[in-house]
């Protein structure tokens, strides 16, 4: 039972980035399930003697095992952490503080790597006069898909340091609980 305190709690942006991470990384668990099934499916047809093809299939599967696991573990902190569990505080912390400097810093310093030969490849073309416009708004499609994941990494590292942050605040802390035990 949540306490009178806890319901005049207010607005609190810090909820709302916490709802925001468990329903992406629930759509990143979703990505990786089919992506995995997909894979599974291009394994079965291969003969055992296409070793190369193998064991590269089995690398990406292995991948997509990785990052479900992780975005699982992601939602259910995050599920924690809504029901203001003293647990899920700090194990957000942490994964806050991972996601910002592994997606955000060395995510994005790997995109900005390779924005200039993306640029280029795109303009190079582009300027092809026998491109169609089909072609030529699908790649400026991905030009722009490929500014806004620069984009968000650049808006989203901050916003997961400052959510690891604020779950340090005395004033957030306060309102998680600790389970009790039953006697």
């Amino acid at each position: 039972m949540r306490t009178e305190s806890s319901r005049h709690d207010g607005f609190a942006f810090w909820r709302i980035l916490v709802w925001l991470i468990l329903l992406l990384a629930a759509y990143g668990c979703l990505q990786y399930v089919t992506h995995a099934q997909q894979l599974w499916h291009a394994l079965q047809p291969l003969p055992a003697s296409d070793t190369g093809d193998i064991v590269q299939l089995q690398k990406m599967l292995a991948w997509d095992v990785l990052y479900f696991l992780a975005a699982f573990a992601l939602v259910v902190i995050c599920a924690g952490a809504i029901l203001r569990q003293a647990w899920a505080r700090s194990a957000l912390q942490v994964a806050c503080v991972l996601l910002a400097v592994g997606w955000g810093l060395v995510g994005g310093l790997m995109l900005f790597s390779q924005w200039h030969e993306f640029s280029q490849g795109v303009a190079m073309t582009n300027a092809q006069s026998s491109l169609d416009t089909a072609s030529q708004m699908a790649l400026a499609h991905m030009h722009r898909s490929f500014l806004i994941a620069m984009g968000i990494k650049v808006v989203g590292g901050p916003l997961l340091l400052w959510l690891a942050w604020r779950l340090g605040q005395p004033a957030v802390r306060q309102q998680f609980r600790t389970l009790r035990r039953a006697r």
